[in-house]
């Protein structure tokens, strides 16, 4: 294993910012961290209540009469180890593969977004190069539900274009990222009468789904051990008549479940034709990925709902609209997707927690009444909360236009546009700057939120110099005209 050593300004401020602990919600050091730097440098900076900073670096002499432009990404980062690791307290412990990929030690490595961070703390240091008036922001809470981006006052950031540098998992390097998808919270639920059974009990442990967090990977059909379950009560109801005590799993509306754990009650015994079913399922989700497991054995009774309303739950269950639900004729591209992400049955009462994500607000509506009239349907009551609105892809973007052009300069390629299907913290940023021009991309890497997380090196410096150089060219542009 070969430790990291820095050999550049932008891996200098990356690993400085690796050295200090920066969750959501516990961004204050690196905050504190920014302001400093930015005060060493005799830069106009401020810091709210949230720890968002905003700095101002003003331009270049001879192009003060550029348009301003903002650069954003976010402090904070999503802590997941292997072993013992503080994240309120530890250091990262960052080391460099045989591949030229930057890691940490049994931990995530916070690339996601410290590429962004580190970029904005090199720029402050070393601005002496042809640029427009820059407003540098670094927002915190994004991996929690982008609750600096909400909080941040725009009053004083005068600029209608921004580059955003918060976009992993590309392992394309001139790939730019042009928008991305709305999202809602849905919540589904209902109380049900229960009733006394002394008919024999059975808990059934569904285990192995390969996690995807969906804002990612959306496209490949994936598991859900939620909707596997559902189709497997589904074929045991239509042999056996059965009565649920309890169902629950998933750990957030976002991620597809991994496991999902329920008790029946049954007077034929289920394992069988059980696995029956599961069979059929496991040889479509074939990828490799999968170690699919089902563990049935007795437990002892208790109260249930009643046969009609078990298998009406799991009707609905089975009948939920999940994973790719749309595509867009026109280019083939996702158009909506839905994530059955909690469930909870227990003492009668049913909770059920969703991620929708749609390309446009069309098609989010569009999957919001199906998912209604559904509930409605089995006498449910259905809740939608707006995650984040959608950042809608401009093809005549003045901004996409100079980043395509100088991209296919600098690599000879022409570059490749892309829709993010998670949420990006411009969609926060619009309401406030509803002209705001943007464009995102980032350097090549990937697995971020896993302790496999992983910065290709050259092209971490690669992308700073590309980006200095597109600074460089809007304000010559401007400047030219």
């Amino acid at each position: 294993m070969k430790p990291f050593i820095p050999e550049t300004r932008v891996e200098y401020y990356f690993a400085k910012l690796s050295e200090i602990p920066r969750l959501s919600q516990y961004e204050k050091a690196a905050s504190d961290y920014v302001m400093s730097v930015a005060e060493s440098f005799g830069c106009a900076c401020r810091q709210d209540d949230l720890w968002n900073v905003v700095v101002k670096i003003p331009a270049h002499k001879g192009y003060e009469h550029c348009s301003s432009l903002i650069l954003q990404a976010h402090l904070d980062m999503v802590g997941v180890a292997s072993g013992d690791h503080d994240f309120t307290r530890d250091p990262l412990t960052l080391y460099e593969d045989e591949n030229g990929n930057i890691r940490a030690v049994n931990t995530t490595l916070g690339a996601d977004d410290g590429y962004g961070c580190a970029y904005m703390l090199a720029i402050m240091e070393d601005h002496d190069f042809p640029h427009p008036p820059l407003y540098l922001v670094f927002t915190t809470q994004e991996e929690n539900g982008c609750y600096g981006a909400q909080a941040l006052d725009f009053s004083d950031i005068d600029a209608e274009r921004m580059i955003g540098l918060d976009v992993m998992e590309s392992e394309i390097e001139n790939t730019c990222c042009l928008g991305c998808y709305c999202s809602d919270r849905i919540t589904v639920h209902k109380e049900f009468r229960e009733e006394e059974n002394n008919d024999p009990a059975y808990e059934l442990h569904l285990t192995g789904i390969e996690p995807v967090r969906t804002g990612m990977l959306v496209h490949p059909e994936q598991g859900n051990a939620i909707k596997l379950m559902a189709r497997l009560l589904e074929g045991l109801k239509d042999q056996f008549p059965f009565r649920l005590v309890s169902l629950t799993g998933g750990e957030a509306e976002n991620y597809n479940p991994k496991e999902c754990t329920a008790v029946l009650t049954c007077r034929q015994p289920v394992e069988e034709p059980l696995r029956n079913v599961l069979a059929k399922a496991v040889n479509e989700l074939d990828d490799g990925r999968q170690e699919i497991h089902l563990d049935v054995h007795p437990v002892s009774s208790g109260p249930s709902l009643g046969e009609k309303d078990s298998h009406a739950l799991v009707d609905f269950l089975y009948l939920l609209p999940s994973a790719n639900i749309a595509f867009s004729p026109k280019d083939n591209t996702l158009g909506a997707t839905n994530n059955v992400g909690i469930v909870s049955l227990q003492h009668g009462s049913f909770l059920l927690i969703m991620s929708d994500r749609a390309r446009t607000m069309d098609y989010k509506e569009s999957l919001g009444k199906r998912i209604r009239i559904l509930a409605g349907l089995y006498d449910m009551h259905a809740r939608f909360e707006t995650r984040y609105l959608p950042w809608v892809y401009n093809p005549e973007s003045s901004l996409l236009k100079k980043t395509a052009a100088l991209m296919e300069e600098f690599y000879g390629q022409k570059m490749v546009e892309s829709i993010c299907p998670g949420g990006l913290e411009i969609c926060d940023f619009l309401p406030k700057k509803p002209q705001l021009d943007c464009v995102m991309f980032a350097p090549i890497g990937g697995e971020c939120h896993s302790i496999h997380e992983w910065l290709n090196r050259a092209s971490f410096n690669r992308v700073y110099l590309f980006l200095c150089q597109l600074l460089t060219r809007l304000a010559e542009e401007e400047t030219s005209v």
